[in-house]
């Protein structure tokens, strides 16, 4: 049965209530009640609109990668101003800068930390992460590409393992971000970025 408007919304707004929560605090730091104690709802509208806090979650994930395409991928990639190289360097750069100014390196990614915490203990969670995280990949592959048969980028690997590479590097770093509370690992990922894409 096709879910009605009133239903998306309220199921949005836990959605949305949510994922700040479950950024910061992750998974097992964060309650159902908590959630719906921020968006203001009773505890049982939650399994109302959700089965499980694990299909909750999966909700929020599928938000928040959502708004990662839309806020940074989008505009970026689709300037045909820019050649090739440039958007996949500014679309770095302004992750970084993102990270930096809005998130003050604490938060890093909630695709990476709840990879990192759940993968193990929710393969639905695994799963989601790993789908949604494949998407932003592919629209990044195909940028490389597109600056490889320009010869802006002359580096003969294929572009799938470079942008594997730069991906999980782009990981790893928010780890030591986290770890060394320094935003020396954000610089150096964007000083070695620019060597990769040779």
């Amino acid at each position: 049965m096709k879910a009605s408007t009133k239903h998306i919304e309220k199921s949005d707004h836990l959605v949305e209530k949510g994922l700040s929560l479950l950024w910061s605090k992750g998974y097992n730091g964060t309650s159902v009640n908590d959630i719906v104690n921020a968006a203001e709802v009773p505890k049982g509208s939650f399994y109302f609109y959700f089965e499980s806090k694990e299909d909750y979650v999966v909700k929020v994930l599928e938000k928040y990668f959502e708004n990662k395409r839309n806020n940074i991928i989008k505009d970026i990639f689709n300037d045909s101003d820019k050649a090739p190289k440039a958007c996949i360097l500014n679309f770095y750069r302004l992750r970084v800068k993102y990270i930096k100014e809005q998130l003050n390196c604490t938060l890093g990614c909630m695709g990476s930390n709840m990879g990192t915490e759940m993968a193990e203990h929710s393969e639905k969670i695994r799963t989601t992460i790993v789908a949604e995280e494949r998407k932003i990949r592919l629209q990044v592959r195909d940028v490389v590409q597109k600056a490889q048969e320009a010869k802006e980028i002359t580096n003969p690997i294929e572009a799938d393992k470079i942008v594997d590479f730069i991906e999980d590097s782009f990981k790893g770093m928010l780890t030591s971000m986290k770890e060394t509370k320094s935003s020396e690992p954000l610089d150096n990922f964007i000083k070695f970025l620019s060597v990769i894409l040779n």
